[in-house]
């Protein structure tokens, strides 16, 4: 099996817990569902992940996050709580950029009626989580973090442009690495923390 690392500092360890698990759970999502879905559940996630890392009364930083809803709220959006997890150093810059283009194709079939993953306001955003989500591979190969055998796995590029199922297909396999990966952050966080 591959081993792969992302975060902060690369290590070596096995593909993340629960990829197959997760892939499962969402492959027979109705494209534009899977879109919002992800987004939404690598935000809830870095919720998560951000109200264990904060200190300070536990109303204070639900209310700082925006836990309660409140979409004003400091952190309360996608894109914030990407930025702080980013400035607390709970996720890298290249992680930072992968879950923006994932935020930003999430927002892009969000609010675009008839868009879809081969549509002209989607296909950029793709290239871009394409790029970067294989710059990120490239690292790990040469570090020697992956596989070089994994390079195949970065073909889909050009069938981006005429197959929605390629680009959903992309989010998909993102997405299930994502979302274990953030579970594992998690789970190395400490469980009782001080307020």
């Amino acid at each position: 099996m591959d081993t792969i690392a992302f975060g902060v500092g690369v290590r070596k360890v096995s593909w993340p817990d629960g990829y197959d698990r997760i892939y499962e759970e969402y492959r027979g999502l109705p494209r534009r569902e899977l879109a919002i879905t992800a987004g939404a559940v690598l935000d809830l996630a870095l919720v998560e992940i951000l109200s264990m890392t904060l200190t300070g009364p536990e109303q204070e930083i639900h209310s700082f996050l925006g836990i309660n809803g409140d979409g004003r709220a400091p952190c309360g959006s996608f894109g914030a709580r990407i930025q702080l997890a980013l400035l607390l150093s709970v996720i890298s810059e290249r992680d930072a950029a992968i879950l923006r283009a994932i935020k930003n194709i999430r927002n892009q079939l969000a609010h675009q009626v008839n868009a879809d993953f081969d549509s002209s306001s989607v296909l950029p955003l793709l290239s871009k989580l394409h790029d970067n989500f294989q710059e990120l591979a490239e690292s790990l190969m040469a570090s020697g973090s992956l596989s070089s055998a994994s390079r195949s796995a970065y073909s889909i590029k050009p069938f981006l442009a005429t197959e929605a199922e390629a680009g959903a297909g992309l989010l998909l396999v993102i997405f299930c690495i994502y979302q274990a990966y953030l579970h594992r952050i998690h789970d190395r966080l400490p469980t009782a923390k001080q307020g």
